[in-house]
């Protein structure tokens, strides 16, 4: 499958001046029915920590495990098909937009690097990657190799957590990870991203989506008392073009692939006047675990124009 379009406010769309959340309700793998986003955000918000530290150990555990580093970030084998999606979709978004360089790209939730070392650096000059799982990014050096490495920044932090430096990115690229946070710290992730973007920048988000027959316009979430072990949640298209709003990005373009929705955005110039229960609570910031491996120095970036 694989739909897209420019946006022209489709159904379900917030709009400029839209000061509710959308009526979308879910489920978890305990069998909890949630009637509304404002019951998903109180159970959120109350456990927050638990759900963050869950994961942390998961991660550290070896992901989704497998026998490359590819299906221990995704789960399956299917990396070089989502790569090639991937890139066809960026040179399209190059092409599209002149003004955009091609200096310096953020690879937010980046693991051991599938994305920056597949995707980004091949069209970028260098690389942020920011992941808060130390395990990985120790690892990313080596999956790297020694010149791809040299063109990155590693940072160990949390999506939520970093203090993304204004107007320095050229493209922040979010991919299978918001699925891993609160909407709390998706909000603060995405308003960070936004401020972040060097003039005529944008950000790119690929996520899952909710595609099975009849729960298409609902959230599933996976609880670390679960099977999986972990806090998880598949939100439908509906769901993440609120949060979007909340953190004040536009959707210029949008494409349905696989069970995926990537998402081209770009910064509104400011955040949406949102009453606060009609928004995520804010997200309570784990303290980061430092690697010794990685530096949070920005490196000097020099254009090939």
């Amino acid at each position: 499958e694989l739909l897209m379009g420019r946006d022209r406010k489709p159904p379900g769309d917030p709009g400029d001046g839209a000061v509710a959340p959308p009526r979308i309700a879910g489920h978890d793998d305990q069998g909890r029915r949630y009637t509304s986003l404002l019951e998903l955000w109180e159970e959120q918000s109350k456990r927050q920590v638990e759900f963050a530290e869950a994961n942390r150990e998961w991660w550290d555990d070896d992901g989704y495990g497998g026998a490359s580093e590819e299906e221990a970030m995704i789960g399956d084998t299917g990396s070089g098909e989502d790569v090639e999606h991937s890139r066809r979709l960026l040179d399209e978004v190059l092409a599209a937009r002149p003004a955009l360089r091609r200096r310096y790209v953020l690879d937010a939730g980046a693991g051991v690097g599938r994305v920056t070392k597949h995707v980004l650096l091949r069209r970028f000059d260098k690389a942020c990657m920011l992941e808060p799982c130390s395990r990985w990014l120790k690892e990313a050096r080596r999956y790297l190799g020694h010149r791809r490495a040299d063109r990155c920044t590693l940072v160990n932090q949390g999506l939520e957590e970093y203090a993304m430096p204004r107007g320095t990115y050229d493209l922040v690229w979010f991919q299978w990870c918001l699925q891993y946070l609160t909407d709390g710290a998706v909000v603060t992730a995405l308003e960070g991203a936004g401020q972040a973007l060097a003039p005529g920048g944008v950000v790119m988000v690929k996520e899952n989506r909710s595609w099975q027959r009849g729960k298409e316009l609902q959230f599933q979430v996976d609880t670390p008392e679960g099977p999986n072990e972990r806090y998880d949640i598949t939100r439908p298209d509906d769901h993440h073009r609120w949060l979007f709003h909340c953190a004040g990005l536009v959707v210029d373009h949008w494409e349905h692939w696989d069970e995926t929705t990537t998402w081209v955005l770009r910064s509104a110039g400011r955040v949406p006047d949102v009453p606060p229960g009609a928004r995520p609570p804010p997200a309570r910031a784990a303290k980061p675990v430092p690697v010794a491996a990685a530096t949070q120095r920005e490196p000097v970036v020099r254009s090939r124009k």
